[in-house]
């Protein structure tokens, strides 16, 4: 019975992580979000690009990092004048975050995998008690990941500027991350309270993942019941 519990919440855990991963998948390709921080900042504008411009390279961007194209070579207008949009190093750095991106899906796809698993043994071992096991777990598994939230929330509202850097630090192994916003059109592309909002939405959808996860648990769990 101890087995059957401790593979719960490890199903649980591995459930709620493949959740958070998905969450960050969803939000860092949804373009309209993409529309309304340029609307909202005037990032356009600011760049000295016209609106057509800033959403083709945002548009090459997005396509690289998911692996449908094989590089972000866009050329457009800044300021009157026909140029590339990205610079050398920030054809470097995006390499990286591609990387960084193909990992997290790899990560959460194994995971997503183990959670089935895992489900599907105690369904065929413990059949009548499976939708109490399901729902532990979960709650073991969202009561981890909710740790992890609150912490990257509280710091992120404290200080985003400190998060960010800190966050790069981690998962990158050099600093080209690191871009000067006078010759960068990509960093004046995402200023710092992008990123912030897109943690947010970010951390929203999961919740909204999470509890819908945990609310298909206890309606199991009153099926059995009834």
């Amino acid at each position: 019975m101890k087995m059957n519990k401790l593979l719960a919440a490890l199903g649980g855990i591995a459930l709620m992580v493949t959740l958070l991963l998905t969450a960050v998948d969803l939000c860092c390709f949804f373009k309209p979000f993409y529309h309304y921080e340029y609307a909202a900042g005037k990032q356009a504008e600011k760049i000295g690009m016209s609106e057509e411009g800033l959403n083709e390279a945002t548009d090459a961007l997005l396509d690289y990092l998911h692996g449908s194209r094989d590089d972000i070579f866009v050329e457009t207008e800044v300021y009157g004048e026909k140029r590339e949009v990205y610079n050398q190093r920030e054809k470097l750095h995006t390499i990286d975050v591609r990387n960084l991106y193909q990992s997290a899906v790899m990560i959460r796809n194994v995971l997503a995998i183990t959670s089935l698993l895992i489900f599907l043994y105690l369904y065929w071992k413990n059949h009548g008690n499976f939708p109490v096991l399901f729902k532990n777990g979960l709650k073991h598994g969202f009561l981890c990941l909710l740790l992890l939230v609150l912490f990257v929330s509280v710091w992120a509202i404290a200080d985003f500027d400190a998060f960010w850097l800190n966050f790069h630090y981690v998962f990158f192994d050099n600093d080209l991350f690191l871009l000067d916003p006078n010759t960068s059109i990509m960093i004046n592309m995402f200023p710092s309270v992008f990123f912030m909002h897109m943690v947010f939405m970010i951390i929203f959808v999961y919740g909204l993942f999470a509890l819908g996860a945990y609310g298909l648990a206890n309606l199991l769990c009153r099926r059995r019941t009834a």
